[in-house]
């Protein structure tokens, strides 16, 4: 699967394009477990190696950081 974006910028469109692949079956869902993304200058590959789903976050994760004493 491809995804094709173009962002408006002061040099033109700018595309991206994001390539999907090594989909594999966890609990049910298909998941990318591969994405290529080119831009214009450049292109990386983020590869994923496991993946689990429903994984319980503690309720401290979403509590709002302390500010910075002063």
């Amino acid at each position: 699967m491809r995804v094709l974006r173009f962002v408006e910028t002061p040099l033109g469109r700018n595309p991206t394009q994001i390539d999907y692949a090594d989909y594999r079956e966890e609990n049910g869902v298909k998941t990318p477990f591969r994405w290529t993304v080119a831009r214009p200058n450049g292109r990386f590959t983020i590869q994923v190696e496991q993946m689990q789903q429903d994984v319980p976050i503690k309720d401290d994760q979403f509590a709002k950081p302390v500010p910075p004493s002063e």
